[in-house]
């Protein structure tokens, strides 16, 4: 009964987040659902051939095919979602003239998840080959889910990143407005941006909010108590567990906010004293934000008067979440203007307008 409810809360979160995104719209909405129906029907057909096929095969072989199958589907149907659920207004520019050199500014993250996985299926094998006996299965099993996790996630993350990456080549090649900055621009507003961070109070402070956290504590031991199967021991340790757990991770936030200055800093120091505006987003401070796509868009585009100007943009982020379903973050990108710039904002007025009508864009 648990999973059935929160797999309910996850579609109605999810739910409720389209149709708060500026691209919703009934007809491509009814358009993908009737696609994405066809595409699990094929999938139900391609595993009920591959069981047939496979019926008086040997292990190995229904073994490999019924892993090929499921590795094929679950690629298969994550490429459909994501052709079918994004409109045409929220497609990313990714056409290049063949001399076009690839950034790789998202690409770093795949080649990190893959050698992240390269090292865990390395250190598995390893043990799988050192420890005797039956116990060897274990680093086995956890090496096979690893690598099935591996084969399904990482072709998904390069082909997205890679989009990413031609679209902000794209952007890069043919930008609305391009701006770049002296050494001393730049540093007068970095140290503008670690200020204005510092006065930032924190979302959370223990003594002010503890409150909130006990009754999330509240919640959970009671939906442990009424719901879930067990003793009353074994139900009083999972409360601890998931409540220690929860009060681990807020405690790391916590730290992670006073850290915020200091990391802040570092970055801004690290990115190109530049910022490109294009037709699909603001390439700033080494971040990558687009205007309008199924997760993230524009929400308003503002003059932030505190010197030294700068320009304001206010975007909205659906995170996906397991269970519950999919919060809204909202993310703010400031731009410092740089002198004369007038001509550059009436364009970028112009254009922001354009591209994401439903925005409040108020630049002049």
């Amino acid at each position: 009964m648990i999973p059935a409810l929160f797999a309910i809360l996850s579609v109605i979160g999810a739910w409720t987040a389209w149709r708060h995104n500026p691209l919703y719209s009934t007809r491509s909405t009814l358009r993908s659902a009737a696609v994405v129906l066809l595409a699990i029907a094929a999938m139900i057909g391609i595993i009920v051939a591959a069981v047939n096929f496979t019926i008086n095969r040997s292990p190995t072989v229904m073994g490999g095919t019924m892993a090929a199958v499921i590795v094929f589907s679950a690629l298969s149907m994550i490429f459909i979602i994501q052709a079918v659920s994004t409109p045409p207004a929220g497609k990313l520019a990714t056409v290049l003239p063949p001399s076009a050199k690839l950034v790789h500014v998202h690409r770093k993250k795949f080649y990190k998840l893959a050698k992240f996985f390269a090292i865990l299926l390395a250190c598995l094998g390893a043990l799988a080959i050192a420890i005797p006996g039956d116990a060897r299965y274990a680093p086995l099993a956890i090496g096979a889910i690893a690598l099935l996790l591996a084969v399904v996630l990482l072709p998904v993350m390069y082909v997205t990143t890679r989009n990413f990456d031609r679209s902000l080549t794209a952007l890069e090649l043919n930008p609305w407005v391009h701006w770049q900055f002296t050494p001393a621009q730049w540093k007068q507003w970095v140290d503008a941006q670690v200020e204005r961070t510092k006065a930032t109070p924190p979302a959370f402070i223990m003594g002010r909010d503890w409150r909130k956290l006990a009754w999330t504590f509240a919640v959970i031991a009671a939906g442990v108590f009424v719901f879930s199967p067990g003793s009353p021991l074994e139900k009083a340790l999972y409360i601890l567990l998931c409540c220690g757990l929860l009060f681990a991770l807020v405690e790391l936030s916590v730290r992670d906010s006073r850290r915020a200055p200091d990391k802040q800093h570092a970055a801004l120091l690290k990115a190109a004293p530049e910022v490109y505006f294009g037709h699909d987003g603001v390439f700033c401070d080494g971040v990558y934000t687009n205007w309008l796509t199924l997760n993230i868009y524009l929400m308003s585009a503002t003059i932030d008067p505190r010197e030294p100007r700068s320009l304001l943009f206010r975007f909205e982020k659906t995170v996906p979440a397991a269970y519950g379903g999919n919060p809204i973050m909202h993310i703010q990108q400031s731009v410092l203007i740089p002198p004369d710039a007038e001509s550059d904002i009436a364009r970028l007025q112009q254009e922001l307008t354009a591209r994401c009508p439903k925005a409040t864009i108020v630049l002049q």
